[in-house]
């Protein structure tokens, strides 16, 4: 069991929040892989000092464990440089009941990085969808020819989605065209990144094209290994991530886990149509839990070990 993340970085709000949280399973001897998506909302309890947990979403896992300095009483294995990703996997496998062993973590540049490494990719668009409030990086405080007074007076009256249309001119209108599509590093981390589309819109939206772009990164890995080196491959690619898995570990994993083309690949998500409710916590944030109710997690693990048998 893998944790696979995704987040910011340096010169993003909320830098070390993760947009993508993933759990890869591998099961060599059936020859199966099941992706198992974690919305980034869900309310989970996070262990922010030796005695004390506190509620956050689950995407603020990776941030508090990376961050020593405003988490000081963390437990030991919560800090230092893998601190983030020790959290994020006891948060998130306590949600699916599965021990997760690893984790590779990738913040945006290095995913671009990746997908530029690998020649681009060809994404499957699952459906044709606009959105006009993709944010430009750097544009995030812009204010759009408005005075301090309007703008305050704009945060009064506002909230959100609302707001943004306030602010057009931090954002950039994207569009993709459904079907095989190729990508290079830019676009690929806009089209998982959009949230703001009326057509495909939200995070379940964003998860489906999550695994779009992976299935379109299987397919360039098993190109690429046919012809080159895989330890020259993945040399440069593990250059881009931060993992606790060592590249010994990973060519033995490797080996036991055969050719990639062999596995029937399956991706489960955790939404409102199956586990979860959408509610909104004490201090009016937008989350989910599950619908037995916060931190009853019985009905998401049944529900993932019955999608999986």
């Amino acid at each position: 069991n893998i944790l696979l993340l995704g987040y910011g970085g340096a010169g993003h709000d909320g830098g070390n929040l993760s947009d993508v949280i993933m759990v890869l399973n591998v099961n060599p001897k059936d020859k199966k892989a099941v992706f198992v998506s974690i919305p980034r909302d869900l309310w989970v309890e996070i262990p922010v000092r030796s005695d004390i947990s506190e509620h956050h979403k689950v995407n603020a896992a990776y941030a508090i464990g990376s961050n020593d300095v405003g988490f000081p009483l963390k437990e030991p294995q919560y800090k230092g440089e893998a601190g983030g990703g020790t959290m994020a996997k006891e948060v998130v496998g306590k949600v699916i009941g599965i021990p997760i062993e690893y984790y590779i973590a990738v913040d945006f540049e290095g995913f671009k990085k990746i997908a530029d490494y690998l020649g681009g990719l060809d994404v499957e668009v699952p459906v044709t969808f606009d959105d006009y409030f993709y944010p430009v990086k750097g544009l995030e405080n812009e204010t759009c020819g408005k005075s301090a007074g309007e703008i305050a007076k704009l945060h009064e009256q506002y909230s959100d989605t609302q707001l943004h249309h306030q602010f057009e001119c931090r954002y950039e209108h994207i569009h993709f065209d459904k079907g095989k599509t190729p990508m290079d590093g830019n676009v690929v981390l806009k089209f998982v990144r959009s949230r703001a589309s009326e057509q495909h819109g939200g995070d379940f939206a964003r998860s489906v094209r999550q695994q779009a772009v992976i299935m379109a990164m299987k397919e360039k890995f098993l190109s690429l290994t046919a012809i080159n080196n895989m330890d020259d491959i993945y040399y440069e690619v593990s250059k881009m991530l931060k993992t606790d898995l060592a590249i010994n570990k990973t060519k033995d994993l490797l080996a036991i886990f055969g050719n990639p083309d062999d596995y029937a690949i399956s991706f489960l998500g955790l939404s409102t149509e199956n586990v979860l409710i959408a509610t909104k916590s004490m201090d009016g944030q937008f989350i989910l839990i599950p619908k037995e109710g916060e931190d009853v997690w019985t009905g998401v693990q049944t529900y993932i070990f019955e999608q999986n048998e």
